[in-house]
């Protein structure tokens, strides 16, 4: 991602990552306050149903940023009285098979690592931290399907993104089990 010298609001907001995260958060903690709302009178305990919260927050986001972030784009400049990017709905059968970010790991790498992440602490498969493997398995199979869904949203499909997504899953769920052994161990030793 380029940050020019000279660089605008609207550059920022519009053609960064972290500008494309300020466009998903209101629709992604819109969906979050509507999930929280739908839980308020189920039995979940309170950490349950904040985590199930945080995690309708998290995909609602992840769907924006990966899908959806031109047509929000587009609102926002709609929003701010900005003239039109020109949206057009297209198919993009462009195929990118060749695994090769090891060669050239930049921060759209980075980006398809780090994204995934939460994934792994948030998923509802990983509750205790014992099921990191089903979690990693279910991380690759959301992005596989992200990346089967983004050449018709105009976007290319590329390996690259789902090995990175699946592997900062994996990270996210290896990292959710340490933590939760880590505590149980706390609670084991404070009980004695």
């Amino acid at each position: 991602m380029y940050f020019p010298e000279n660089m605008t609001a609207a550059y920022f907001f519009f053609d960064t990552y972290p500008g494309y995260f300020l466009q998903a958060l209101p629709t992604a903690l819109l969906a979050g306050g509507l999930w929280a709302f739908r839980l308020r009178k189920t039995a979940l305990p309170l950490p349950e149903r904040l985590r199930s919260v945080l995690f309708a927050c998290y995909l609602t986001g992840l769907f924006c940023l990966t899908l959806f972030q031109p047509v929000i784009a587009e609102l926002y400049r709609l929003l701010f009285g900005l003239p039109s990017a020109g949206l057009r709905w297209s198919v993009n059968f462009s195929f990118r098979l060749s695994l090769d970010f090891h060669r050239r790991f930049d921060s759209e790498n980075l980006f398809n690592l780090l994204m995934f992440l939460p994934f792994g602490f948030l998923c509802p498969g990983n509750r205790t931290g014992s099921g990191w493997l089903r979690t990693a398995s279910a991380g690759l199979g959301l992005s596989c399907a992200i990346e089967l869904l983004q050449p018709f949203f105009g976007r290319s499909f590329d390996c690259n993104d789902i090995l990175l997504n699946a592997l900062g899953a994996l990270i996210g769920a290896a990292l959710s089990g340490l933590l939760a052994r880590r505590h149980a161990a706390r609670n084991r030793s404070v009980s004695l």
